[in-house]
């Protein structure tokens, strides 16, 4: 079995072609028990495919974990975004002429393009209106009340958590690929020995090769 050149779901299948077709026939198992590979050596096998198939939904499961990680935190990041470019374009109105607000709001500098650099820019700006009794009185003529404004910190506060999640559930991803990727290594070299073994057991007996799913030139 050429598993460099296989996919995961085929390295599986051919596997377990081998692996149960030979548990399953006797007169396979008789003729690769006479070389070492009895119903105990071939459980062997089978306990490898079974962990290999394991790890390989373990794995798919993970990376889904992560699309969602990444979709929860696209929404609220753009849900948050949207909140605070609000509030700063009604601050550039409510504190025209402020300049100690326009420059502790950074309300005429620009948006930060990275996440780190907007989690501050939000973050520093949210707090620091809440921290200013004059300036949240301000913002309350304008409807942007204390409540509010202390919700839509916490929506932005929300985004970094959703942020850490979407590493670790990545990490966790990366993890099973990682476990999956070794065991599928381990169930391959078992698989390939055993087929050389199988090929000599069973040269007289192409149509059993066949079963397990092994060509016979010829």
């Amino acid at each position: 079995m050429n598993a460099s050149q296989m996919n995961v779901d085929e390295i599986l299948f051919q596997s377990g072609l081998r692996i149960n077709n030979s548990l399953s026939d006797p007169l396979i198992l008789n003729a690769v028990s006479l070389m070492g590979y009895n119903q105990e050596k071939l459980l062997e096998g089978q306990n490898l495919l079974d962990e290999a198939t394991t790890l390989v939904e373990t794995q798919k499961r993970e990376y889904g974990e992560v699309d969602a990680a990444q979709q929860v935190f696209d929404n609220q990041r753009t849900n948050a975004h949207k909140v605070y470019m609000a509030v700063l374009a009604i601050s550039k109105i409510a504190f025209k002429g402020d300049v100690q607000a326009i420059s502790t709001l950074d309300l005429t500098g620009r948006r930060a393009s990275t996440f780190s650099g907007w989690l501050n820019q939000t973050r520093s700006f949210y707090r620091a209106i809440l921290a200013n009794e004059a300036w949240k009185t301000e913002l309350a003529k304008y409807g942007q009340t204390e409540a509010m404004l202390t919700g839509e910190l916490a929506m932005i506060d929300a985004v970094a958590t959703a942020s850490e999640n979407k590493k670790k559930e990545m990490g966790d991803a990366q993890n099973a690929t990682q476990e999956r990727d070794e065991k599928m290594e381990e169930l391959a070299e078992w698989v390939t020995d055993y087929e050389v073994i199988a090929r000599i057991a069973l040269a007289d007996k192409p149509q059993l090769l066949e079963k397990l799913g092994i060509v016979v030139k010829g």
